[in-house]
């Protein structure tokens, strides 16, 4: 590829980056493991080589990331969270009235700008499973994060270079086998908004042999102003283990998100993604999974609530890369006022990977003629005993089932509220802990009711 076409297809590295990388450098004084500062450097310099992707890039047609890129951000590595006690506070205040998670306390980690915060954490070590700071399991050279950390997510973009670079911490789940646990592992993450930053999470999850764990990552932010969250979380699920992940991501209408999501699923282990969106101007979530043990499956369900002029972008890929598998995907999107929304759905089944059953369906609804959807579901098949179905559909509100509540004496914006609610509810029904998602429920309800209430004013 000439330079001149390679421009086309990349946004080069702003010097504050150079910059950053190089003060981080300096700074690190020994206090990570050999392999990570490998990372670090091998991942800069792709940083550099790759860029960040232009809309000229397929997988990025529809999002523009220079408004992500071309501010000039503070690396969250470089602040002292641990000395602002009122900062603290006020996150501590700010999960014990948010009705979302209040009540998330068993197992559960907080990080503010992707600093730990043990005083608002429970850290978890025993004989059946391992839940703390990634920075804390580096240090305590444990094998087992070393054995996994990088191995799955790869760089495929300058985001996920950039996480490999500035990444501070994240949380570290290692679940022995024979281990079931009714109680969901939770990770908070805050954006404090004291000045524009930069913020990179790095997450594991590894889990052992018939084992079955729910974990929660929920993204919010104290106030409305510029930050930039950089998440990436990978996971290996052992044999006949069973995983039921949720991201929840409601920062700051202000704020911009990139988030990655790589599981590896072994033989007869079963990934079920729930992944949420109502927060941030920009949204970007990758979620790749790899069905890489016969029996193996990946339930993956999606909702994104958006509205003014959002814009939120879902990629998710399926690699059927062992016969007898099955992959299940439903996707909705709800879309208000003047935004945007993309799904992108890929299932590739690959040569050998016989008898795969993978079905995948996108469906959306516009509640402004202003609101907008790109939907591309892919199917790549190199095998012929297979059943893949996939899907794609864009609507509003019918006009018979409003006529058929207002016939019943149920007021207009209350109907309307109950439709969007139904719609959305064949993506909550699948969500098997059942506070989380009627909280998730009284989110949809709550902002239908407001834009509702502000297209009346």
């Amino acid at each position: 590829m000439t330079e001149l076409m390679s421009k086309k297809y990349k946004i080069d590295i702003p010097d504050w980056y150079v910059k950053s990388f190089d003060l981080i450098q300096k700074n690190t004084n020994g206090a990570m493991p050999d392999i990570l500062k490998v990372y670090r450097t091998s991942s800069f310099q792709k940083l550099l080589e790759i860029g960040f992707p232009t809309t000229k890039v397929e997988d990025w047609k529809y999002t523009n990331v220079y408004p992500i890129i071309e501010k000039k951000y503070k690396a969250s590595n470089f602040i002292n969270i641990f000395e602002n006690g009122e900062l603290i506070n006020n996150v501590k205040n700010l999960i014990e009235s948010n009705p979302v998670i209040s009540f998330l306390s068993s197992f559960q980690l907080v990080f503010i700008d992707g600093h730990y915060i043990d005083s608002l954490s429970s850290v978890q070590k025993n004989e059946r499973f391992i839940l703390q700071p990634i920075s804390q399991a580096l240090k305590s050279e444990n094998g087992t994060v070393l054995n996994h950390l990088n191995k799955y997510s790869i760089i495929e973009n300058g985001f996920n270079a950039l996480n490999n670079i500035f990444f501070i911490d994240g949380f570290y789940l290692e679940v022995k086998d024979n281990v079931i646990e009714d109680e969901p592992f939770v990770a908070i993450f805050v954006q404090s908004g004291i000045e524009p930053l930069m913020i990179n999470s790095r997450n594991l999850i590894v889990v052992g042999k018939h084992s079955k764990v729910k974990v929660i990552e929920i993204f919010i932010s104290l106030n409305d102003e510029v930050s930039f969250t950089n998440s990436i979380t990978e996971a290996v699920l052992g044999e006949n283990s069973f995983v039921e992940h949720y991201k929840y991501q409601a920062e700051s209408e202000k704020s911009y998100h990139i988030g990655k999501i790589q599981s590896e699923i072994l033989r007869n282990a079963n990934f079920t993604s729930h992944n949420l969106v109502f927060g941030a101007a920009i949204t970007r979530n990758d979620i790749n999974n790899v069905l890489n043990g016969e029996g193996s499956e990946v339930h993956m369900y999606g909702l994104y609530f958006t509205q003014n002029a959002q814009h939120v972008d879902s990629h998710t890929l399926v690699d059927h890369a062992k016969p007898h598998c099955l992959s299940n995907e439903l996707y909705k999107g709800i879309l208000a006022d003047n935004s945007r929304g993309v799904f992108n759905g890929k299932i590739i089944v690959r040569k050998g990977a016989q008898k795969t059953n993978a079905y995948q369906s996108n469906k959306n609804l516009l509640l402004s003629g202003h609101a907008k959807i790109d939907t591309k579901p892919q199917l790549e098949i190199f095998a012929d005993d297979v059943r893949c179905t996939h899907g794609a559909t864009v609507g509003q509100v019918e006009d018979d089932s409003l006529f058929y509540l207002r016939a019943r004496g149920i007021e207009e914006k209350t109907a309307r509220t109950l439709l969007v609610n139904a719609f959305a509810n064949d993506v909550l029904m699948n969500m098997t802990f059942e506070p989380f998602r009627e909280k998730i429920s009284e989110v949809v309800s709550t902002r239908m009711n407001l834009i509702q209430t502000r297209s009346a004013n």
